[in-house]
């Protein structure tokens, strides 16, 4: 369900959900946490038509975090610990489906990805990001903790003992150290942000869906997995794959020596082209 702070539109199948409070830095208010994202979520999890997911910012920012003063502080008395925690678990649980989406997700950085901005942006498959972008684990600086999922996310991009001190200093990092780290996929300038992820999404959206959501879950799936157990689900992953149409006409086109039914490369350079 598409609100005024969340937006959502679909073209060739490629969805885009932008965040809608430029004013604000698109701090997330608890509307857009408890309906306008998970509703939009929803959407993209029913329709198979959806190959690929961008999530950005409008107005030159990604997102600031929660919006603690439409939140309510620890003064308000009709708020409870146990609401917090009822609200926070809400929170994860649409966290854990975009992280797990079984396509692809791209996240379109710009300005300021801070607390629970950054943490929507790790879960993301891919972060592409401008020249002017800033992260930051901003919890500390407020007495808390890494939430909406970073503590899972982030040392599983950048390793334990990095993601502790990113936690813990609190520090902002730039678009350098966030690609040197390898929170950032690719660079771009501002106004050629959102072409680039559109472009990726496009070249997705071309791919066989199932290898692309069964290679999805198996390299996450490998972070916490034995050897033996990946044996197992690769082979069933890979059963499953080749039974699909897209797998049979790829070999058909490959004994013809006709055109790849996906190729990335090709693509690039097609785009690189004009063409």
């Amino acid at each position: 369900m598409e609100t005024s702070e969340v937006l959502f539109e679909v073209t060739d199948g490629v969805g885009v959900l932008t965040l809608n409070r430029p004013a604000k830095f698109n701090a997330l208010t608890l509307d857009m946490r408890d309906n306008g994202i998970p509703d939009i979520i929803a959407q993209v999890e029913n329709d198979p038509d959806i190959r690929a997911l961008i999530v950005t910012g409008a107005g030159g920012n990604f997102c600031s975090g929660a919006d603690v003063g439409r939140m309510g502080g620890n003064s308000d008395p009709s708020v409870t610990p146990e609401d917090r925690s009822v609200g926070l678990r809400r929170t994860l649980d649409w966290v854990y489906r975009l992280a797990n989406l079984n396509r692809p997700v791209i996240a379109a950085v710009d300005g300021v990805a801070f607390g629970g901005g950054f943490s929507l942006a790790l879960t993301a498959d891919f972060i592409l990001a401008t020249p002017r972008v800033r992260f930051c684990q901003v919890f500390g600086n407020i007495g808390l903790i890494p939430d909406m999922g970073s503590a899972y996310l982030l040392p599983r991009v950048i390793g334990p003992r990095k993601a502790k001190e990113l936690a813990l200093t609190a520090r902002t990092i730039y678009v350098d150290e966030a690609q040197a780290l390898g929170i950032v996929h690719e660079v771009h300038d501002p106004d050629a942000l959102m072409p680039a992820a559109r472009a990726m999404a496009a070249r997705f959206a071309k791919g066989s869906a199932t290898a692309q959501a069964g290679a999805k879950q198996l390299m996450d799936r490998s972070i916490y997995s034995t050897q033996a157990e990946m044996i197992e689900a690769e082979v069933a992953a890979q059963f499953k794959c080749r039974a699909t149409d897209f797998h049979n006409e790829a070999v058909r086109r490959f004994a013809a020596k006709e055109p790849r039914l996906f190729d990335w490369d090709t693509m690039v350079k097609n785009e690189a082209k004009g063409g």
